[in-house]
């Protein structure tokens, strides 16, 4: 049996280390992953962490347990809140209702209280996952999707663009309220392989379960049209504000939960926003396209285009096939695969083509790839007296194949050496706008991200992939270098150093050095 992640959140390390001992934790059905020692130190972890339950303490430092209990509802609506307190007070209790706390909790609490505590919210885990598996409510789910004439019109509207006229009959006569939004975006979520673990839907019902999870995940947040195609989940979506943090939260818990409950990967592409229902097919087309770039960050996560292809800032055009195929294994392809599709296409093409014919048509689809994409048709090609000469039949076959392979092999590694080296600016300019703003104690990841025009959640990535640190510690790091260079150089009391360093509150900025140097500030300058 799976155990359920829980943390223990409390100021008192007697008291988290009591409730650690005092239970049979397997038994109950859940192991602690976590424990922290205030409201602020929790959420970071709860951040990092794939949690079932959170059980925490109200009166702490820093950040008390409502105001945790807000950030986590906010942040992870699947969440399971237990909130004890030494504070029989009406307000607290009402609080906690807003909150959706599952329990809430008198101190002292004994074993055994705990214990059954921990069995009802167990219970309640087990029938919300057990609902997301039922294979006749899902059945069920299946056969009230939406009527076959609505899901035709989406597929069409995803395609390519449609007649005003038409396209304003068809949104009256579905009663399609996303156009009413500020803005529309597409995601689209592609199933993978399973991940090994059991579960007992069929391949026909698992689609199903993930428009589901999907649709639960929207609810409340945004208009939206959700349907199946193939082994893809289309989601069109509507919003008033700028979506894309949201969208990518949302999808982020998609994706965790898919692979949690379902046993199955499932990785989302999301296209850049648009502004009426009539350019919903270039967003589509871009959230197809991103989900190709798994093969660079890794598939069961969402990946939004604008941060892959942050250079080609205009829409991504319907390819044909051979374009399309070129383009895939050129961007993601290894050398072998590169050669491989070469030689396909050279020397398995149409009957009765000579091969200059066969790489002049190549050719004509490189070119536009390279235009696009910006990566020199020089660089890529070579002069032109040095290639003409391929196209007149004036060299042997296998000139000709060598030539186009290394052209086809360069623009693979522009393309890689691109991301890179975009990823690499992206970092350095992330640190020089912490260490310029580090002194302002509303420097947040979210305004960071906003600077840069990238999400929270690529932003993530490739900052840890290129300092090994999160933001957090980045920023605690530049803020700790400064305060100690402020308590060796000037005689501000703590307070101003505080202050200087990005800290408003005095307290948790002595809590962050003495646990980072082992001293508090005022003995540091002894």
């Amino acid at each position: 049996m799976s155990l359920y992640k829980i943390m223990i959140v409390d100021d008192e390390a007697e008291i988290r280390e009591g409730i650690a001992h005092k239970i049979d934790w397997k038994a109950v059905g859940f192991e602690i992953v976590a424990d922290a020692e205030n409201g602020r130190d929790a959420l970071e972890k709860a951040e990092a962490l794939d949690l079932d339950v959170v059980l925490t303490d109200i009166k702490m430092p820093f950040m008390d347990g409502l105001e945790l209990g807000a950030e986590l509802s906010r942040r992870k609506p699947n969440l399971k809140l237990i909130v004890f307190s030494g504070f029989d007070e009406f307000e607290y209790a009402q609080e906690a209702i807003k909150l959706n706390v599952v329990e809430y909790v008198l101190k002292p609490v004994n074993a055994e209280e705990l214990t059954d505590i921990l069995g009802r919210v167990r219970n309640l885990l087990d029938e919300e996952f057990a609902q997301r598996r039922n294979i006749a409510q899902l059945t069920e789910v299946y056969r009230k999707s939406l009527p076959l004439l609505r899901e035709k019109f989406l597929q069409e509207l995803l395609l390519g663009p449609m007649e005003r006229g038409e396209l304003e009959r068809q949104i009256e006569r579905f009663g399609m309220d996303i156009g009413m939004c500020a803005q529309q975006v597409v995601a689209v979520c592609e199933i993978g392989h399973r991940t090994g673990q059991s579960q007992p839907l069929s391949d026909e019902l698992v689609p199903v379960s993930v428009r589901q999870m999907v649709d639960d995940a929207l609810r409340g947040r945004c208009r939206r049209e959700i349907f199946l195609s193939l082994s893809s989940v289309i989601v069109m979506t509507g919003w008033d504000q700028d979506p894309i943090e949201t969208l990518m939260s949302l999808m982020g818990e998609v994706c965790d939960q898919c692979a949690r409950i379902l046993g199955v990967t499932v990785t989302v592409g999301i296209g850049r926003p648009c502004r009426n229902v009539g350019e919903l097919h270039g967003s589509y087309a871009e959230a197809r396209a991103a989900i190709e770039y798994k093969a660079v960050t890794g598939g069961g996560k969402p990946i939004y285009i604008q941060d892959m292809e942050r250079l080609d800032r205009s829409p991504v055009e319907q390819d044909n096939h051979r374009e399309q195929q070129l383009l895939s294994t050129i961007k993601f392809g290894s050398k072998e695969q590169i050669a491989a599709l070469v030689d396909q296409l050279l020397y398995a093409g149409e009957e009765g083509w000579s091969s200059q014919a066969r790489l002049i048509g190549i050719l004509g689809t490189l070119l536009p790839i390279i235009q696009r994409y910006r990566l020199g048709e020089k660089e890529m090609l070579g002069d032109r007296g040095e290639w003409l000469p391929l196209l007149t039949g004036e060299v042997p076959d296998q000139r000709q194949r060598d030539w186009l392979l290394g052209v086809c092999l360069k623009m693979s590694g522009s393309m890689d050496q691109r991301r890179v080296s975009t990823a690499k600016r992206l970092v350095e300019e992330a640190e020089r706008y912490i260490r310029e703003n580090y002194p302002d104690s509303g420097l947040s990841v979210e305004r960071l991200c906003g600077h840069l025009h990238i999400s929270q959640s690529y932003f993530s990535n490739i900052f840890k992939q290129e300092t090994g640190r999160s933001y957090v510690q980045y920023l605690t790091d530049v803020r700790m270098e400064h305060a100690v260079e402020l308590l060796r150089t000037t005689d501000d009391k703590t307070y101003l150093v505080a202050e200087k360093v990005g800290y408003d509150e005095p307290n948790y900025f002595s809590y962050v050095f003495k646990k980072r140097f082992g001293i508090s500030p005022s003995q540091f300058r002894k």
